[in-house]
């Protein structure tokens, strides 16, 4: 097959080669026609809107729909927001939270996440923060877990439901903010708890019982995976229940501020936990609302984790200059798995650092939904082979142990 490829590859090579030699204007306009015709395709048909459902009745096939939610749900620059779900073949449901970022105040507010950014590349300072309308990648960029194609995929025969993020607040906020920035102002409707609350609610409707539900969630969507798992098990009471989030976890006193003050997510009344330091680990330890629940809660970081490190210098306003604030949040993240594995929760982790780039010190961000989920791998076990063994089998598997060992740098404010 890869022979094919290449004899293939060289060919049409050989052809462009020859019609250039041979009338370059007439083959350079070819070229031209082409490539654009692929960016028309990739962009709008690639990466076009699924058909359209209102409920699960509607689908027949195991494609990707689009469901609009109605007048209460908006992204954060006023434009339409809606979900995505995947019929599956089993009783078992994935809902997943998205990641994209965050802002929080003038200066990040006016840097949303732009596909001409990427030409930028990697640098030590965040140069864009937040996906501030539905992005095209959803859901057609969708790998991983969310393969169905992939038949050693444990989770293909799952009902799917997505839930984008574009409203820079954790999922969470409920308000719209005016910030100010060099002059200009910038509207920001922080609506993440109302875009879930009508994802929650569609999703009991067309999925009243479920055998197995896995609740998960990356990057800014792997803390609303921990946010909103009591609540979704509080629904599904003769479900079994898991929560995995995958690249959770920066330490910083501005969080209060931040999701109370700033996003007015009310957290004690509507997340049922009390905000510290550690977003994560108070959403899990801090529990407010004395209910008793059965929940496996999964978490995965890479150690030198590229954005997130990025993340917690912006918020804390370290300095990017030199390999400390990455070390730093190492140290944290060691520091906070461990707190986490001894605390008396069903609790595993996956603590790796696979793919650790020398250069810029860094290792990649999430692996749940990516090309990663079926390379990264802990203690020689692959990140894929890790959840499986942990939700469809049901076996207790933590992995990375021996990366806890040096806690020593770990800056945690009382």
């Amino acid at each position: 097959m890869k022979a094919a490829k290449w004899i293939g590859a060289a060919v049409i090579g050989a052809a462009i080669i020859y019609g250039l030699y041979t009338n370059a204007a007439v083959t350079a306009a070819a070229i031209g026609a082409v490539l654009v015709l692929g960016f028309l395709y990739v962009y709008f048909i690639y990466f076009g809107r699924p058909n359209h459902v209102a409920g699960l009745d509607e689908i027949t096939d195991h494609k990707w729909h689009t469901v609009d939610l109605g007048e209460t749900t908006v992204s954060a620059d006023g434009s339409s927001y809606a979900m995505f779900v995947r019929r599956g073949t089993s009783n078992n449901l994935v809902i997943h939270f998205s990641g994209g970022g965050a802002c929080w105040d003038g200066e990040t507010a006016a840097r949303p996440i732009k596909p001409i950014g990427a030409v930028r590349g990697y640098t030590r300072d965040l140069k864009m923060f937040y996906f501030n309308s539905l992005t095209r990648l959803f859901p057609a960029a969708l790998a991983g877990m969310a393969n169905r194609r992939d038949t050693t995929n444990a989770f293909r025969d799952w009902n799917f439901v997505f839930v984008p993020y574009s409203t820079g607040d954790m999922h969470v906020g409920d308000t719209t903010n005016t910030y100010s920035h060099n002059g200009k102002t910038i509207t920001i409707h922080h609506n993440g708890r109302n875009n879930c609350k009508a994802v929650l609610d569609w999703v009991y409707a067309n999925f009243p019982a479920a055998d197995k539900v896995m609740v998960s969630g990356e990057s800014a969507g792997a803390w609303a995976s921990a946010c909103y798992v009591p609540q979704i098990a509080d629904h599904y009471t003769d479900a079994k229940l898991y929560c995995l989030s995958d690249g959770a976890g920066i330490v910083t006193e501005r969080w209060r501020d931040i999701v109370d003050t700033t996003w007015k997510a009310d957290s004690a009344k509507t997340l049922g936990f009390d905000i510290g330091t550690d977003l994560y680990e108070d959403a899990l330890l801090h529990r407010s609302d004395g209910a008793t629940r059965t929940i496996k809660y999964l978490h995965s970081n890479t150690l030198y984790d590229d954005t997130l490190t990025r993340f917690g210098a912006a918020l804390n306003h370290t300095s990017t200059e030199t390999d400390g604030f990455i070390d730093d949040w190492a140290a944290n993240t060691r520091a906070s798995i461990t707190r986490l594995d001894q605390s008396g929760l069903h609790y595993n982790f996956f603590l790796t650092d696979w793919g650790h780039k020398p250069g810029k010190h860094t290792t990649e961000h999430t692996l749940t939904t990516n090309e990663f989920y079926n390379k990264c791998t802990a203690d020689g076990v692959l990140f894929s082979a890790w959840i499986k063994r942990n939700v469809i089998d049901d076996e207790d598997l933590s992995l990375g142990h021996e990366l806890l060992a040096s806690t020593t740098r770990a800056r945690r404010p009382s």
